[in-house]
Parts: structure tokens; sequence; C-alpha cells
């Protein structure tokens, strides 16, 4: 073998040498990038964990100093700012369970709840132009009518009814009808009862007028009362519905309320680039408040 020839292998073995030590080199780098990458998603989902339990920790305090008999949205709690962090912010959403239509409602075997209830949900369903959203596809997926087993619908697979209250919103998504607008629903409705009451403090005009129709004549006038001066107890709206309703206020007792004990947390997390959600379910007995559930999810509304 001449000199050239010689000279041509080497060269040829020290290019695949090289090639060998490239790929190798960018199979450790993008090993490490990745391992670098999981370390920071669980340092985030560690960190957003602590801020997690830090605000039941906050919301704890701050029901320890709340002495009225009463919740509204001028309360401490109902007015957090978003948080700085090191590198990003925390923004907390907190709402009292009992501001919405209580979806629980549906499968109560208190049948003028349960009436009530499904009449809400309907003029919700009709107010907000869902369409496609069949009442009667939610009350078979909880169990509140006689499913027939399973159900074939056009365009999905058959599925069958859950028979039992609904444990997060997102569940609306598994029902056919619900799965492309249940989104515009959340905001109105919660899984839970929560005494099966909403807060005449906290619920929307659209939330009082669905669930105690009987208050749709005077619901502008809760509105405005309440944003001078929270209603202290549900006498109050006595005095704005008079003394010739009384039938109708005595009617209502059982649905309204101007206290709250169940609360949805959805914390905010944004760390760099990513945006984190961590929903919490919380219980309030007195001053004490104990976490009932936690879900680490996406931006969607679960409670």
């Amino acid at each position: 073998m001449n000199n050239n020839m010689k000279k041509g292998s080497i060269l040829v073995t020290v290019l695949i040498i090289i090639a060998a030590c490239t790929t190798l080199v960018l199979f450790i780098h993008e090993k490490t990038m990745n391992a670098y990458g999981t370390v920071i998603t669980l340092q985030n989902d560690y960190q957003g964990a602590i801020y997690a339990m830090t605000a039941v920790e906050a919301l704890e305090m701050a029901f320890q100093y709340d002495e009225e008999t009463y919740d509204s949205s001028s309360d401490i709690w109902a007015q957090i700012p978003p948080i700085p962090l090191d590198n990003g912010f925390l923004t907390v959403y907190m709402t009292p369970l009992n501001s919405k239509v209580p979806l629980a409602g549906l499968v109560s075997s208190d049948e003028n709840l349960k009436e009530r209830t499904e009449n809400a949900v309907t003029t919700l369903i009709s107010e907000l132009d869902l369409t496609e959203s069949d009442i009667y596809d939610l009350q078979t997926w909880v169990g509140s009518s006689d499913p027939t087993g399973e159900r074939f619908d056009e365009n999905s697979a058959p599925y069958s009814a859950k028979s039992s209250q609904l444990q997060t919103l997102a569940e609306l998504a598994f029902i056919p009808s619900f799965k492309d607008e249940y989104k515009q629903l959340t905001p109105y409705v919660s899984i839970a009862g929560d005494s099966n009451k909403i807060n005449l403090n906290m619920a929307s005009a659209e939330v009082i007028k669905a669930f105690v129709p009987e208050l749709e004549p005077y619901v502008e006038d809760i509105i405005s009362t309440r944003e001078t001066e929270p209603f202290k107890d549900v006498s109050a709206i006595y005095q704005i519905m008079g003394s010739a309703m009384q039938d109708e206020y005595s009617k209502i007792l059982p649905y309204i309320d101007v206290k709250s004990s169940l609360f949805y947390i959805k914390l905010e997390l944004n760390i760099g680039d990513d945006n984190i959600y961590y929903h919490l379910l919380v219980q309030r007995n007195g001053t004490s408040v104990s976490p009932v559930k936690y879900i680490e999810g996406n931006s969607i509304d679960y409670f």
C-alpha cells in the first residue's frame, strides 16, 4: 500500500471516529438537556405543591381573622392580588362553591331540590345558547334519571351512565352533547352542594335567577344593595321582597345563604415560560380549613 492510500485510510478512520464522537456528544447533550428539563419540571411541580399548601395555610389565617357571620367579595380572601416570585408570579383565584348552581342537586333524594336544580341547569343552557347540550344527557350521566344502560350517540363511542355525583366539572367533557360547549357552563355551576344553598352575596345575577327564580324580579336590587353593603343575614332579602311575599320568602329559605363553607382555590403559577395550574377544594369549619381534593391540571375550572 502506497503512502497516499495509507494517508487516505487514516483520514477516513479519523473522520469516522470524529463522526462517532460527535454523535455521542450530541446524544449525551440531548440526554443532559432532557434530564435538565425533567429536573426543572420536578422542581416547578415541587414549588407548586408548596405554594398550594401555603395558600391553604394563608386561607386558614384569613378565616381566623374573619369574625363576620357572612361572606362577600369584600372579604380579604376574595381580593388576593397576584403574588410576585423570583422568576414569575402566582395568581390565586378563590370561589365559594355556593356562588354557583350546585349540580349535586341532580342526584338529590329531595325531589324539590332535584327539580329546582334541573330547572336551573335547563335555564342556564337556554340563556347561554348551548344548543347542543341536553339536560337529559347530564341527568343520565349522573344517574338522576333512569338510564337505559349503554347509550350510543352519533359519531361517538358508546358510554354507560356514571350514576353518581360529579367529582370534577371536567367530566362534562365525556358527555357527547356537552363536550364542545361545557366550558361556557362552568362559570355558573359547581360540583358540590354546600348545603344546597347559594350565597346571595357572591352569586351572579344569572345564577340567582336560574336557581331561585322567585327572586328574579328583585335581582337588580339584590346586586345594587350588596355592592353598598353585603347582606349580613338572609332575612335582609325579606325586606327587599316585602311582607306581601311571605310565602315566597318561606319557600326559598332552604336555598339561600350568606355564608360559605366549601371553597375552590385555583392557583396559576407562571414560572419562566411555563404556566402551571393547581386546583384545591377546601372545607371550612369555623376558623379551620381542611383540603378535600387536590388536582394538578390545566386552566379549566375543576370544581
